[in-house]
């Protein structure tokens, strides 16, 4: 067996799922997350804006950038809202969550999952058309998503952002860190670039640098191009950011 350790950084819930996912294969799961995820009381911290939208309605896009946006925006969003404004995902599986929720989902990349993916899609239906206003919410955490917000901008969106969930450092496992105590050949698996960053720094010198020594799998090629620079021994690409396609990869790996 090629990698006899997969070391998966993706939220809790996810990771668990694919830890559940790779145990057949026989090989040895780690599970650490980056980050945990809380809700932002949008009310409280930006009353205003989430007035201003409630009153605007229709004349609004709203931007899903990720499941977790679904997750935490909906039970805050003003009711009936969201069926009057029209409705953005930035890939396959927010989409499907906010459809499961019973919303109808307007625009969304034909193919693709990431920000440029539905900034090309938004680019190809200009602000003037009678599809798509020019005025734009992006549902994200803080500090996220600002790339997508002055491109936006540049193509002459008026966009808003409404920070609706919050990343907290999730704690180390130090007794699911020690199951790379002496492995042999690591695999690791990473959807987010703010993950890297965050464990490059806070994993224990010697658990990163057995991370580093062995593979990494990435979602992007934009991942791929931030993980060379850690320099890890080899770096693959999965066919998308889904478990499956996760799973798939690391089973074709091993």
């Amino acid at each position: 067996m090629r990698f006899s350790h997969v070391f998966v950084a993706r939220p809790r819930q996810e990771s668990e799922e694919l830890a559940d996912m790779l145990a057949p294969l026989g090989v040895q799961v780690v599970v650490q997350p980056a980050f945990d995820f809380r809700p932002v009381d949008c009310a409280a911290e930006q009353p205003e804006l989430l007035a201003g939208l409630d009153a605007e309605g229709a004349s609004r896009l709203l931007i899903f950038t990720s499941t977790r946006s679904v997750e935490f925006a909906l039970p805050q969003l003003p009711t009936g809202l969201i069926h009057r404004c029209r409705v953005a995902a930035i890939g396959p599986a927010t989409a499907q969550a906010l459809q499961s929720a019973g919303i109808q989902v307007d625009v969304r990349p034909p193919a693709g999952f990431t920000s440029e993916d539905l900034l090309q899609t938004l680019n190809e239906d200009s602000p003037g058309s009678d599809s798509l206003s020019g005025s734009a919410v992006i549902l994200a955490a803080p500090g996220g998503r600002r790339k997508m917000e002055e491109s936006l901008e540049s193509l002459g969106w008026s966009v808003d952002m409404l920070m609706v969930y919050r990343r907290e450092y999730a704690a180390l496992d130090a007794q699911e860190l020690q199951k790379l105590n002496g492995a042999g050949s690591v695999l690791s698996v990473w959807t987010s670039g703010n993950a890297m960053q965050s464990l490059a720094q806070r994993l224990p010198s010697a658990t990163w640098l057995t991370l580093c020594q062995g593979d990494w799998l990435v979602i992007s090629e934009r991942l791929a191009r931030l993980a060379r620079a850690y320099g890890p021994s080899g770096i693959h690409l999965a066919p998308g950011p889904g478990n499956y396609d996760l799973y798939t990869a690391v089973k074709n790996l091993i």
